[in-house]
């Protein structure tokens, strides 16, 4: 992990407690972390042939079918 150092306004750290500053830019850098996360494994599905929907609809099927199964065993 590495630390950065950024020049904040003086009006906008009156505004705002230097911790809620803080705390809003970690969880904005934390966001963007998932963002490009998101992307890649976008990109990386997209670049496979396979038919995700079909497999998705597959996968919900067999949950339904196991939580039937389930059901009937109480």
């Amino acid at each position: 992990m590495q630390t950065i150092s950024v020049s904040v306004q003086d009006d906008l750290v009156k505004l705002c407690d230097l911790e809620s500053l803080k705390k809003n830019l970690e969880e904005e850098l934390e966001y963007q972390g998932f963002h490009l996360l998101e992307k890649k494994i976008q990109k990386a599905m997209s670049e496979v042939d396979v038919d995700w929907e079909m497999e998705f609809e597959k996968k919900r099927e067999e949950a339904f079918e196991e939580y039937r199964h389930r059901g009937k065993g109480n």
